[in-house]
Parts: C-alpha cells; structure tokens; sequence
C-alpha cells in the first residue's frame, strides 16, 4: 500500500484530514513521548482527522444547550465513536496487507510510572497528537493552544496510526492565521492567559478548569483533556478565522450577544460591534 492509496482509503472510510509523518521527524524525541517507544519498528505515523460540525457548537454560542449538542456530537461520539470507528477500520485495512497497524486515540493516558518491559524506560509513553499532527503537515498550534487547520481552522479530533510501513511524508506548514490577532486571549473572561517576554502567551489550566463558558474536561485518551473549543475563547478564535478557513458558511456563526459567565458564575451580554466598528 502507497500514500496515494492509503489516503484514497482513508477518504472512503470518512476521514476530512490525514497526513503522514514519516520516522525522521520524530525519531529522536524523549522517549517517553516517542511512537517507537510503543511500536520499535514504527516507519510513520498517519495522523486522521475528522472535522466538528459548526453546528455543534450552536447550542452553547446561544447558552441554551450543552450537552445534546457539543458535548456528544462535537466532542464525545465525535472522538470515540465516529473517530475511533475509522481509526481502527483504517488500522485493519492496513493489516490486510501485511503490515502492522498501531490504533491509537488523539491521548494517551499514563501507565505505570514503572519499567517492566524491553524498551527500558517507565510504561506511561505519551504521544503527543498536536505535536504529531503538526509534523504531518496538517496545520500548527495558534497563539491560544488550539491546533489550527486551513480547512477547519481548530474544528476537529485526531487519531493516529503508527505502522511499519514506509509511507511518503506531507511537507510542515506553519500557519499564519494568529498574526495581528488576539481575539482569543480578549474573550477569556477568567484572565487565564499570560503574555511571556517571547511575545507568547502561556495559559494557566488551573484557571480553566473553573471556566463555566463552554469549557469542558475530558479525560487522558482525548486529543484535548482540557477542551476549550467550545469555550469563550475557542468560538472566538472560530469566529476569527470564519474568513480564512477554506470551509465557508453563507451566514456568520455569531450572530447575536456574546454571553459570558466570571469566576462567581454571574453572566452577562455584550451587545455585537456593528459592523465596520
């Protein structure tokens, strides 16, 4: 099986992204968040995407539902069933061919903080799925943390396969979209950002675990523990990148007063800027 042939099959089985991220690119990071630290005879990891619906995230822009839409279909069925579901069909389809095939979920949770097998270090290997996704040349990290597609902006899940088949690398984009920008830093009602010396800013998730604008925590095997996609500043950066991204909508997402709560739960309206303002 070839690139070409890998990523015709991955489209079938439903995947809206995938890159390959051939061995040189990762070969020499720690080994505890290292793919041949899990599979020694690792040639390339296939990063799939699958995309979340703008529409998932209607419910909380408007503050009247959680759950029954991004929580389950953007987030939870989104990842481990629909994602996992062509994850593990791709990883077979793979197999069929008699290369083996690695399934793994966007996080890995930690083991044992233990040594027990041949590779010599402790059982709490890590794979790190941004940074993976990143050398797949399927977008970069924005200003905010949240991984940045051109197709999607940060609207979707990942998983991986590791395989020991010798696949055709995408080439490392480095997206720009974050320049001139700050709009999710401006959203975050908790003040949870930091801006460095570097001109970067760093992001206190103590703070976010107490956010109650969208903001939901997850578990180890989720790409995002902390999922802020929902959150203030998650639609904020969605609403920034409207414009940029390749999918296009014929009406904008935020349509009418973004609704915020503080740290005491209080909540508040702030009317839309006119337009042109």
């Amino acid at each position: 099986m070839n690139t070409i042939e890998l990523k015709t099959m991955a489209r079938e089985l439903g995947a809206d992204l995938i890159g390959i991220a051939p061995r040189s690119r990762w070969a020499d990071w720690p080994k505890q968040s290292n793919p041949l630290s899990i599979m020694p005879a690792c040639q390339s990891v296939i990063v799939v995407g699958r995309k979340i619906l703008r529409g998932t995230l209607r419910g909380v822009e408007e503050g009247t539902n959680f759950s029954s839409t991004y929580y389950i279909y953007g987030r939870s069925w989104n990842e481990f069933t629909f994602l996992s579901r062509l994850i593990y069909n791709l990883a077979a389809k793979i197999e069929s061919t008699e290369a083996e095939a690695v399934p793994m979920s966007g996080g890995t949770p930690k083991g044992e903080n233990t040594v027990i097998g041949n590779a010599g270090i402790a059982s709490n290997v890590c794979l790190n799925s941004k940074d993976l996704a990143h050398v797949a040349g399927l977008g970069s990290i924005g200003k905010g943390g949240f991984f940045l597609t051109k197709q999607y902006g940060h609207r979707q899940r990942f998983g991986l396969i590791l395989t020991d088949l010798k696949l055709d690398g995408d080439n490392v984009i480095d997206l720009d979209f974050c320049k001139n920008c700050n709009a999710c830093i401006k959203a975050c009602p908790l003040q949870a950002y930091t801006l460095n010396n570097e001109q970067s800013y760093s992001l206190n998730s103590n703070i976010c675990k107490t956010c109650a604008n969208g903001a939901c925590p997850g578990d180890e095997l989720s790409g995002d523990p902390l999922d802020r996609l929902a959150a203030s500043c998650g639609r904020a950066c969605m609403v920034a990148l409207e414009d940029k991204i390749e999918e296009k909508f014929h009406s904008k997402f935020r349509k009418r007063a973004v609704w915020q709560r503080d740290s005491l739960g209080k909540a508040t309206l702030t009317p839309l800027a006119e337009e042109g303002k």
